[in-house]
Formats: structure tokens, C-alpha cells, sequence
């Protein structure tokens, strides 16, 4: 999106952005929860001798976690698409991705929701399945938009968006709840359901507010 939303020479001051909102997301997260939520498990922390790691090692091992990427992250990206395909599709009887199919239905619902961030009933889509894998987001607006290359996707994006709107729905990708996988790790980790729900609700909330700041200042200055 920020190489047709923005110059060749923005679109890297773009992502160094975002890159610097995650941060300032984190460390906001954990000074505004630090010490709200105790834990009585107690920290073992054993550190291996470090050495300087072989070509073979860092080849072998940069190999099996591209290999865990795509054997996952494939089976999430197949089976997003296909819903978002379904959802664009069904009912029959009406023109696809209109506002009568499933994903009409859903994006317009959810307008009162994003409405506010400048974020269309499409985009909406996009991120609703876009909660089962992020990857999903990509691949989730080509169909959406019936593009099958990202030129066409690009022209089509450009046509329906500002940068302002680009920008927020960017952030709100940033924000919200990573996936449903990062979610289980969560409540394994921290053995708690709720504690678990409580992390997509201030993820939710917390991708809500700094779009919504982002894209209405941004408005309000006359952009």
C-alpha cells in the first residue's frame, strides 16, 4: 500500500514509521499495565555459552523457520481467502461483492465501527479475516477487489483511497489483534482465558484509538 499510496522516496520514511508506532505501542502497553497483573511463576533464567554461529548453522536454521512459516502460515492464507471468496459469492442471486453478499453485509456492519477511522466497508472485510492470520489481509483485498496481480490491486486501491485512509487502515493492521495463533500462545502461556480475551480488547482498543486520533487529525488540518 505505501508504494502506491505514496513517492518512492515517502514510502520508506512510511514503514520506518510504523515500525516506530509498534514501539511506542509497546512501551506505552507496559507502562500503562506494569504490575497490574501478578505472577507467582518464578523466573529461571539459564543462558548458554555464547559462540559465534557457523554459515551451515545460520543457513539450517534460517531454512526451518521459513519452512514453519509457510507450512502454517499456507494453511491460514488458503483458508482465509477462501471464506473472503464465499463471503464476496453468496447469496447467488446477487452481483458479487456487492453490498447484498455476505461480505456487503459485514463490511457495512462494521461501518459504524470504522467509519469513524476512514476505513471502507472493504477494508473492513479485509481485516475481519485478517484476525485468523494477517497475511490474509493482502490476498483477502485482491479478492475482494477481483484483481489476481498487484499492479491491479494498486490502481484499484488508489482509485477508492487517500493516503490518510491508507495510512490509518496501515495502523490499524499494526495494532489489532496479531492472529488466532498468537492468541492460543497467549493463553498457554499465561494459563488464563481471560487474561488472553483482555489482550485482543486492548489491542482492539488500542488500534481503534490511534487510527481514529491519526485519521481525524489529519482531517481536521485539512488533509
Amino acid at each position: 500500500m505505501t508504494m502506491v499510496l505514496f513517492t518512492p522516496s515517502q514510502g520508506p520514511l512510511v514503514l520506518f514509521s510504523l515500525y516506530m508506532v509498534s514501539f511506542g505501542a509497546a512501551i506505552l502497553t507496559a507502562l500503562m499495565f506494569k504490575g497490574r497483573f501478578s505472577s507467582q511463576e518464578p523466573l529461571i533464567l539459564e543462558l548458554p555459552p555464547y559462540r559465534f554461529p557457523t554459515l551451515k548453522q545460520m543457513v539450517l536454521r534460517a531454512w526451518r523457520e521459513v519452512k514453519h512459516f509457510m507450512f502454517w502460515a499456507r494453511k491460514f492464507i488458503v483458508f482465509g481467502v477462501i471464506a473472503i471468496w464465499f463471503c464476496n459469492n453468496m447469496p447467488m442471486n446477487v452481483a458479487p461483492a456487492s453490498s447484498g453478499t455476505l461480505s456487503g453485509l459485514i463490511g457495512q456492519g462494521l461501518q459504524p465501527f470504522l467509519a469513524p477511522l476512514g476505513i471502507n466497508s472493504q477494508l473492513a472485510v479485509a481485516l475481519l479475516f485478517g484476525f485468523i492470520a494477517k497475511e490474509i489481509v493482502l490476498g483477502g483485498l485482491a479478492v475482494i477487489y477481483s484483481t489476481s496481480d498487484d499492479a491491479g490491486l494498486g490502481q484499484v486501491l488508489a482509485g477508492q483511497i487517500d493516503w490518510v485512509q491508507g495510512y490509518s487502515f496501515m495502523l490499524f493492521t499494526l495494532l489489532y489483534v496479531p492472529c488466532l495463533s498468537t492468541v492460543a500462545v497467549i493463553k498457554s502461556e499465561s494459563k488464563s482465558a481471560k487474561f488472553a480475551s483482555f489482550s485482543v480488547v486492548w489491542s482492539l482498543v488500542l488500534a481503534w484509538a490511534a487510527s481514529f486520533v491519526f485519521y481525524q487529525g489529519a482531517r481536521f488540518l485539512g488533509y
